[in-house]
Parts: C-alpha cells; sequence; structure tokens
C-alpha cells in the first residue's frame, strides 16, 4: 500500500494514508478503556476528515478484503457522494462491492482516473 501511495505522490497526486510506521492493531488496549476508546475515536474521526478533504477515496482492497473500519470509511465517502475507487472489485462483501465506482489495479490507472 505504501509503495502505491509513493507513486501518486511522486506524480504530485495528495494523498491521506494511514501511519504505517507505527499502526495500531485493532485488539490494541491501552492502560485505560477510555483512553483505549479516545484513541480509536481519534483515528477514525482523523480518516474521516481526511475523506471529507479528499476528491476521491480509494480502497486498497488487496486479496478483495476490507475490514470494518474500511467499511465505514466507504459509507462516509458514499454518504459525502465522493466516487469510490478499488484495487479490486470486490471486499468480501457484495453490498460492499457496490459502493465501488471504479477499479484501478495499478497507480497508473488510478491516475487516468483522477
Amino acid at each position: 500500500m505504501r509503495a502505491f501511495a509513493a507513486e501518486l505522490e511522486k506524480q504530485g497526486v495528495v494523498v491521506f494514508e494511514p501511519n504505517f510506521k507505527e499502526p495500531l492493531p485493532e485488539y490494541f488496549k491501552a492502560d485505560s478503556e477510555n483512553i483505549t476508546q479516545i484513541i480509536f475515536k481519534g483515528l477514525t474521526l482523523e480518516h474521516f476528515d481526511w475523506i471529507r478533504k479528499a476528491d476521491v477515496c480509494f480502497v486498497y482492497n488487496q486479496d478483495d478484503y476490507v475490514g470494518t473500519s474500511v467499511t465505514m470509511e466507504m459509507a462516509y465517502a458514499s454518504a459525502l457522494s465522493k466516487p469510490i475507487y478499488a484495487l479490486n472489485s470486490k471486499t468480501g462483501d457484495p453490498c460492499r462491492d457496490t459502493l465501488i465506482d471504479k477499479v484501478a489495479s495499478t497507480h497508473q490507472e488510478l491516475l487516468k482516473l483522477l
């Protein structure tokens, strides 16, 4: 995913992407349940902010899979009438699949769509 984004950035595309340096696993727990909730809410709202600012939402669904967070992000992008492009046409759920407007399997294909 990082290499894909880097290629887009080389072409001048502004890419909002997850933090790959120190990602938090979904099972992460801080010393306090409250702090854990605050951290994950902050991460979720940060991604929603990026989607709101973006022209399109691109789903990197390698191996035809996305998780819960990406499902929420796709729904948010759809609610904002943002086009949703994806690496593959399948996400593991036919309801999610219907939200994909275009497929771009390479960064070059995505650049043409942009």
